[in-house]
């Protein structure tokens, strides 16, 4: 972790950024099946592995920008796959008590999972605007976040706060940029509440 000067004090120290109390409150939530391993170990036969196929739900806070990195594919603006679902979900498999077996077919997907980044319309802007290199005027680093957004959206990554997050944007920042897709996937995301 880089650390930075500060001018507060004489002694030319360096501060460490505490990444977790600013990072925003954003939480990955995961919904599926999965297949539990366990050693069986029956007095005079061979040892055996057991599977039970469980139902599970994950919640796991994303505390820093290096774990969001980990779960947005950084490069998914230019070859478009936005999130490595069957990776995420075999990490938050591994966290698990227990041995489990991989979900994934490939690192892109885990067919029988749900996979959901939820946060506030302010989280979700901070995350964008703040934690993010974006580079341009305060204007251009809205419009990328507001693209950026409605890509998680698209992928059914992100939330509804994402996409109050996005209309928040265009609406400080006078974007020229439609909010439609943003009010309807409010519309959609409320309709289930």
């Amino acid at each position: 972790m880089a650390s930075k000067t500060t001018n507060s004090g004489q002694t030319g120290e360096q501060a460490e950024p505490n990444e977790s109390q600013s990072f925003p409150e954003l939480t990955v939530q995961a919904e599926g099946t999965a297949d539990r391993l366990r050693r069986v170990n029956e007095t005079g036969k061979a040892d055996c592995l057991e599977t039970i196929e469980v139902e599970l739900a994950v919640e796991h806070d994303i505390d820093s920008s290096d774990e969001w990195r980990n779960l947005v594919d950084p490069e998914y603006i230019k070859h478009g796959r936005t999130v490595e679902k069957g990776t995420v979900i075999d990490d938050l498999l591994d966290g698990l008590e227990g041995h489990y077996r991989w979900q994934s077919s490939s690192s892109y997907e885990a067919l029988d999972w749900n996979l959901t980044v939820t946060g506030s319309a302010t989280a979700w802007r901070r995350l964008f605007i703040e934690c993010t290199q974006l580079r341009g005027s305060d204007s251009d680093r809205a419009d990328k976040a507001a693209i950026r957004l409605k890509q998680l959206l698209a992928t059914d990554l992100a939330d509804t706060g994402a996409a109050l997050a996005a209309l928040e944007l265009i609406d400080q920042h006078d974007l020229d940029r439609s909010p439609d897709p943003f009010i309807k996937e409010v519309a959609d995301g409320t309709d289930g509440e």
